[in-house]
C-alpha cells in the first residue's frame, strides 16, 4: 500500500501516476513525467547544495520507502525527488508546472540554435503575422510611399508570406541591366539585333538570349521595376532558383510562344513574358496577399476607415489572385488593340505559364 510521504493518505491511481487526495502530489515512472513535462533530462539535475531546502525534509518513496535523492529544476529553487531504488519520481503540482515550463523553454531553444538565417526569419514572419491585429474592412489609407508608387503605377501589394531574401531576383536584375549597358558599348554583340529573336530564322535558344534584349531605357526600367516587385513576392515562398527559371526559362517560352502565332521576321526580345511569369507565380504563391488599388475619396471620410497613412489617398484590398487576373486581361486586351509594337502575347502566355508553374510548384512542395 503506497501512502503520501507528506501525509498518512492512501495514494489512489490517476491518469500519470498514484496521487495523494490531499496535496496532490504524484508518484510517476520517469516515462509518465517525460509524458506529462516533456524532455526532462536536460533540465534535472541532482542538488548539491547539502543546505538547500530539499535536505531539510527528506522523503521517503511511497512504493518502496528508500531516501530520495532531490533533483533540482534548471537554477529554480523548486526540485522533484527520485527514487534510486525504483527510479520513480515524487512531484508536486507546482513543480509539475514548473518543470513543463522549463523544459518547454529549453527545447524550444534547441530548436531555434538548429535554424539557419533564413528559417529564422520566415519563423520571425510567421510570428509577426500571426499576433498581427487583422485588418478590417475592405478600405484603408495609403501610406505616403504607397501613394507615390500607386500615382507612378506600381502595383502596392501587401499582406505578403515568406522572409525568404531575393538573392536571386537582385542577381537577375542586374544580369539584365549589365547585358543593356554592354550592349550600348557592343551593339553587334549584346544589342538588341543581335541577341533578339527573329522568329522566322532562329532557334528556341535564341529566345532565351533574347530575354536580355531590350529597346531602351524605359523598356529596359519597366521590366525591372516589374521583376523586382513580382521576384521577392515568389522567391519569399519558393526556391530561388525558380525567379530565373520563370524570368529566363518561361520568358523565351513566352517569346517563341509569340513568335509561333506570328512567323515573321520581326524582331522579338525583352524579358516582359517573364515577368508575367512571375506574376502568374505570384498569384498562385502569395493568393492571401492583397493588391491596394488607389481610390481617391473627401478627407471627411477618412475617419470612417482604418487609416495608415494622410487619409488623402485611399485604397481598396482585393484579393492578388483576382487582381493580377485582371491586370493581366486589362493590358493584354489592350496592347493587342493597338500598334504599339508590345509582344501581347508573350505576355499572356507567360502569364499561363506562370499561373500552372506555381500550381506544379505547390504540389511538389506538398509531397
Amino acid at each position: 500500500m503506497s501512502r503520501c510521504p507528506d501525509h498518512p493518505r492512501e495514494l489512489a491511481p490517476g491518469p500519470s501516476g498514484l496521487k495523494c487526495p490531499l496535496c496532490r502530489g504524484i508518484l510517476m515512472t520517469h516515462e509518465a513525467l517525460v509524458a506529462a513535462a516533456g524532455p526532462v533530462d536536460e533540465v534535472l539535475e541532482v542538488e548539491g547544495r547539502t543546505d538547500a531546502i530539499a535536505y531539510k525534509k527528506p522523503r521517503a518513496c511511497p512504493e518502496c520507502a528508500t531516501t530520495m535523492t532531490p533533483l533540482r529544476i534548471a537554477r529554480l529553487e523548486a526540485w522533484v525527488e527520485r527514487c534510486p531504488s525504483c527510479e520513480r519520481h515524487w512531484v508536486e503540482p507546482s513543480d509539475l508546472r514548473s518543470l513543463k515550463m522549463v523544459s518547454t523553454s529549453q527545447a524550444r531553444r534547441e530548436a531555434w540554435a538548429t535554424l539557419d538565417d533564413t528559417e529564422r526569419r520566415e519563423l520571425a514572419a510567421g510570428f509577426a503575422e500571426a499576433v498581427a491585429p487583422p485588418k478590417s474592412g475592405l478600405v484603408e489609407a495609403l501610406t505616403m510611399g504607397e501613394a507615390v508608387r500607386a500615382a507612378f503605377g506600381v502595383p502596392v501589394l501587401t499582406g505578403l508570406r515568406g522572409a525568404q531574401p531575393a538573392v536571386l531576383t537582385w542577381a537577375s536584375l542586374a544580369l539584365l541591366a549589365l547585358v543593356f549597358v554592354g550592349g550600348l558599348a557592343a551593339p553587334d554583340t549584346l544589342g538588341f539585333e543581335a541577341l533578339g529573336y527573329v522568329p522566322a530564322k532562329d532557334s528556341a535558344f535564341q529566345a532565351v538570349l533574347a530575354t536580355f534584349a531590350h529597346d531602351g531605357w524605359l523598356h529596359l526600367g519597366g521590366n525591372l521595376l516589374f521583376a523586382w516587385l513580382f521576384g521577392d513576392a515568389v522567391e519569399r515562398r519558393a526556391p530561388h532558383a525558380v525567379v530565373p527559371a520563370a524570368l529566363f526559362g518561361m520568358g523565351a517560352m513566352a517569346l517563341v510562344i509569340d513568335g509561333a502565332m506570328d512567323d515573321s521576321h520581326l524582331t522579338l526580345g525583352g524579358a516582359s513574358g517573364g515577368v508575367y511569369a512571375l506574376m502568374g507565380l505570384c498569384a498562385v504563391l502569395q493568393r492571401k496577399g492583397k493588391w491596394l488599388v488607389p481610390l481617391l475619396s473627401f478627407v471627411g471620410a477618412a475617419p470612417f476607415f482604418k487609416l495608415r497613412g494622410s487619409g488623402l489617398l485611399m485604397a481598396v484590398r482585393v484579393p492578388l489572385p483576382f487582381a493580377m487576373v485582371v491586370y493581366a486581361l486589362v493590358d493584354v486586351l489592350r496592347a493587342s488593340e493597338s500598334d504599339s509594337g508590345i509582344a501581347w502575347v508573350a505576355h499572356a502566355a507567360g502569364f499561363v505559364l506562370g499561373l500552372v508553374g506555381g500550381i506544379a510548384l505547390e504540389r511538389l512542395q506538398a509531397d
